[in-house]
C-alpha cells in the first residue's frame, strides 16, 4: 500500500513547524511504501505541489498533517 504523508514548513517566525516534525518522525512500516513531503505554506503552492504529488506517486492513501496556528 502507497501512503503519501504531508506537513508544512514553519510560518510566523518558527523554527519548527510540529506538522513537518511528526511526519518525519513516522518510521518505515513494513508492507507499505511511504512518501513524505514538505509543503509550503502558501495557498496556491501548496495545493499545486500536493496534486502534483499524488499525479506522479499515485498513492492509495494521501494523510496531511497541519496546525492552526493560534
Amino acid at each position: 500500500m502507497k501512503v503519501l504523508l504531508t506537513g508544512f514548513e514553519p510560518f510566523d517566525n518558527a523554527d519548527i513547524n510540529p506538522s513537518w516534525e511528526a511526519v518525519k518522525k513516522i518510521p518505515e512500516i513494513p508492507g507499505f511504501e511511504l512518501k513524505k513531503v514538505l509543503l509550503p505554506v502558501v495557498f496556491r503552492k501548496a495545493s499545486a505541489l500536493l496534486i502534483s504529488e499524488i499525479e506522479k506517486f499515485c498513492p492509495d492513501a494521501v494523510i496531511c498533517t497541519g496546525l492552526a496556528g493560534n
